[in-house]
């Protein structure tokens, strides 16, 4: 048995007159070319368990607003947009719900949607909406488009839908794991199809074999014929003819190697998906994991919220940002760690380090210089000797000095 040929791994041209060997087909639910369903997909058990892993890992972030005020950046507590995003949305999903079913919808299928409810410019609520209730009205243009979202006959426009993308062109219409990965997809629900039907009716598994190359509409007939014996109906008989044959799968080999490819398709999604098998049990796997599966999610989902959630004025002053923290305490050490080597290296400033991590600055704007014994001042060029007190300008050779507890000076 040729399984690359029975996994439809394999393909040749139609004038090639293909040998006995090569004529082995295994006709299962899909042949070549078809795409799942969602529901079909979601009940592949790697692909609901790794999709609702991945979906709510990100829905238990929390999501905070900042504010850039003066170059500080400071968070903004008490704003009605996040309590909307993290504690209630006002509406019959809750916030956990609500980002994870919307995760759900961008990986699977390549988009998810949200209603705003709003009073004025005010948010008031968010209501999930499936990507199969929303329809896209879009005119198509290359510069200027214009999108609108049609649901339950009302037209909206981004000022009430949310709207996030994966994997797209055009920004309108994503691609999910179902369209990027369709024959994988098929192959794992068909060996599942295929293993509940033979075990519901209690027959031989097997497979079809065919002596000659077959049309397409006898080929059309056997998937339907198959489809109905490995499906719950009472059809339990396939009129073989043509030269097909059915070659029985009962033994330990086939069974194994069933297995085998069974086992290696779950590998192989795991890993499209981000996991690897030491993913939770192992420290850099996981930061692995969260750089390449979680941190993509994030940041389409917060260039989504900042693009509906926060008024035009507001743009380029706030922003919502995911709190990574908690995921990242390795990789916060790590960076702790060369912040630390790059105060002592003397080019980075403590109030630098504080806005790259979204804290409010202490006034720390100085430079160690000398076994931290000199503190330089980079924005006015003073230099500051804390055991004697006294300030130095070196745009003047160090001259210029101050006695003990004077002000430093505020520049030319």
């Amino acid at each position: 048995m040729n399984w690359r040929k029975w996994l439809g791994l394999e393909t040749r041209s139609a004038e090639v007159t293909p040998s006995d060997e090569e004529l082995e087909l295994l006709l299962k639910g899909r042949i070549f070319g078809t795409k799942v369903t969602r529901s079909e997909a979601i009940s592949i058990p790697a692909v609901a368990s790794g999709v609702y892993m991945i979906a709510s890992i990100v829905a238990g972030l929390p999501i905070k607003l900042y504010k850039v005020v003066d170059n500080r950046v400071e968070e903004v507590i008490g704003d009605n947009r996040t309590r909307l995003l993290n504690i209630e949305t006002n509406s019959i999903l809750s916030t956990f719900e609500t980002k994870v079913a919307m995760i759900n919808d961008l990986l699977l299928e390549g988009n998810c949607y949200c209603y705003i409810g709003k009073e004025g410019n005010k948010a008031i609520d968010l209501q999930y909406l499936p990507k199969s209730s929303v329809a896209i009205i879009d005119n198509g243009r290359r510069i200027n488009r214009e999108v609108y979202y049609v649901v339950d006959g009302t037209i909206y426009d981004d000022f009430n839908i949310m709207s996030a993308v994966r994997n797209s062109h055009n920004g309108v219409r994503g691609r999910g794991l179902i369209d990027d990965n369709s024959v994988l997809l098929s192959t794992m629900y068909n060996a599942l199809c295929y293993e509940n039907g033979a075990m519901s009716k209690g027959g031989k598994k097997g497979f079809l074999k065919s002596e000659r190359k077959l049309s397409k509409e006898m080929m059309d007939e056997l998937k339907k014929g198959w489809k109905q014996l490995y499906s719950n109906n009472n059809t339990d008989v396939i009129v073989l003819n043509n030269g097909v044959d059915f070659q029985s799968a009962d033994s330990t080999a086939t069974e194994n190697q069933l297995n085998e490819n069974k086992q290696t398709n779950t590998e192989l999604l795991y890993k499209i998906l981000g996991f690897t098998e030491d993913t939770f049990t192992n420290e850099e796997a996981f930061r692995v994991f969260v750089k390449t599966a979680i941190v993509p999610i994030v940041a389409c989902l917060t260039q989504a919220i900042n693009r509906s959630l926060l008024l035009e004025a507001e743009k380029g002053t706030y922003y919502f940002r995911f709190d990574l923290n908690d995921l990242l305490k390795a990789d916060m050490l790590s960076r702790y760690q060369a912040y630390k080597t790059a105060i002592e290296a003397n080019w980075i400033k403590i109030d630098e380090i504080r806005k790259l991590e979204d804290m409010e600055p202490l006034g720390i704007d100085f430079l160690g210089l000398n076994l931290a014994n000199v503190l330089y001042y980079p924005d006015d060029k003073k230099i500051y000797t804390p055991n004697t007190g006294q300030f130095g300008d070196l745009k003047k050779g160090g001259e210029g000095n101050e006695g003990r507890g004077a002000e430093r000076p505020s520049g030319d």
